[in-house]
């Protein structure tokens, strides 16, 4: 890499942290306070218990360093409308508050359901939005009420440990078009990373929280005549493996994963080294209780042993959910790309679809970069510097993958071999007494 590109590279990762981040919050203030003296709604509108519609005026498209908040849109009140206006098309699940669904309407001939041209909800939902409504919840779950499908028997949720493939999967599996697919919903990251972080106060399965979750992906997946394959962001949602199937327990889910050492090579070099190293300190704040207390007796300075520690977290759910004797199917990133054919091949058969005539549909989808439309760019993918592993960082990752979670890593590559319920014949070994502190 040439120096100009060194220093360019430098000033974006710090700039967009150091500077932009209090720039932004000064002048989106005073921004808002003007909005709101002009445009904003009456109090009496506020308290009505009504379903209210805004006009975004002015979209601060900085997903950089928030993702996803209201505060990134200056919006002018419209009025009320209907509560039936969040079953159109247009309309997705944005956010939530402590009383209201926040939904966004996104701007006519932006096919928000393609995700090969708009790869993560996440982004498309804000940065193409051009109304913002808001409904309060006991609205929302009346409405619910009144569906035909509440167990989630046409929905299909995907886990991952990051950077392993997720994203080419739900292209796959979009494909195919059997399924209307739902990449990285913000509410569902919000949500699981919400109730992890208060699981010592509440805990993660209250009745309360399983009532939200079941809501909350009812409002994602609204046809009841559809099949849904909704991709649940990476990190800090793997909690939602004990919980999902206790709100919906006809839904089906599978779990993908990567060799660790590949993974955090990858979201070094897509966040570059500020990010990678503030994410995984933020982070691991944000965990469940009992991993929280682990981390506490391993801890570690380095962002590479935070970042692979988190990934644990992220996979040992799924080792805790097949060990009490439910079947959720695991694939692999490096078996996808060994034997393209057999994967799809297998991924249809466990979404009981055709295979015939959705194997060359799916077969396609390896031959286009999957995030080539992604907000981010793909500016960052080969950038950094290769992350070097030092076989001390390694020897400690396998150390804690097998004595806390049970989990076998592979020396040279720290891919997990004993997998359950995996696709590639590999069978687990778990151990019960493994984990310090129980789920």
């Amino acid at each position: 890499m040439s120096l100009k590109k060194k220093i360019k590279r430098a000033l974006h990762d710090y700039t967009e942290l150091l500077f932009l981040y209090p720039l932004f919050w000064i002048v989106q203030a005073i921004l808002q306070f003007i909005f709101n003296i002009l445009y904003g709604p009456s109090q009496r509108d506020i308290n009505s218990k009504r379903t209210l519609c805004y006009d975004v005026k002015i979209n601060f498209k900085c997903h950089n360093i928030r993702q996803n908040k209201l505060e990134f849109f200056l919006l002018k009140y419209r009025g009320t409308v209907d509560p039936s206006v969040i079953e159109e098309d247009d309309v997705v699940l944005y956010d939530y508050s402590p009383k209201h669904f926040i939904f966004t309407r996104i701007r006519k001939g932006v096919p928000h359901w393609d995700i090969e041209k708009h790869p993560f909800t996440v982004f498309t939902s804000h940065n193409h939005a051009v109304q913002v409504i808001t409904m309060p919840r006991e609205i929302a779950r009346e409405r619910l009420k009144k569906r035909e499908v509440q167990d989630g028997s046409n929905i299909l949720l995907l886990h991952s440990i990051g950077r392993c493939g997720s994203t080419l999967l739900a292209n796959l599996v979009y494909r195919t078009q059997q399924f209307h697919v739902i990449s990285e919903p913000f509410a569902v990251l919000r949500f699981s990373a919400e109730i992890a972080y208060k699981s010592h106060i509440n805990p993660m399965d209250s009745a309360e929280n399983l009532e939200f979750i079941k809501s909350m992906f009812l409002l994602l997946c609204k046809k009841g005549d559809k099949r849904y394959f909704v991709k649940a962001p990476v990190l800090m949602t793997g909690n939602l493996f004990h919980l999902v199937h206790k709100a919906l327990p006809q839904i089906k889910e599978l779990f993908l994963h990567r060799s660790i050492s590949s993974s955090l090579v990858s979201f070094k070099h897509i966040m570059g080294p500020v990010r990678f190293f503030g994410t995984a300190k933020v982070a691991l704040t944000r965990l469940p209780l009992n991993y929280r207390r682990i981390w506490k007796k391993v801890e570690q300075s380095g962002s590479h042993e935070r970042f692979s520690f988190m990934m644990l977290c992220q996979m040992h759910p799924h080792y805790v959910e097949c060990k009490a004797g439910r079947n959720i199917r695991a694939f692999s990133f490096e078996s996808m790309i060994e034997d393209k054919e057999s994967f799809a091949r297998e991924l249809l058969s466990y979404l009981e679809v055709d295979e015939e005539k959705a194997l060359p549909l799916a077969l396609s989808a390896f031959s286009k970069d999957s995030q080539l439309n992604a907000s981010f760019g793909r500016r960052r993918i080969g950038v950094c510097s290769r992350v070097l592993h030092s076989e001390r960082t390694r020897k400690w990752v396998r150390t804690v993958a097998f004595e806390m979670f049970g989990i076998k890593l592979r020396e040279y590559d720290l891919f997990a071999t004993n997998v359950p319920n995996s696709s590639n014949g590999i069978t687990s070994n778990f151990r019960n007494g493994s984990c310090i502190v129980e789920v």
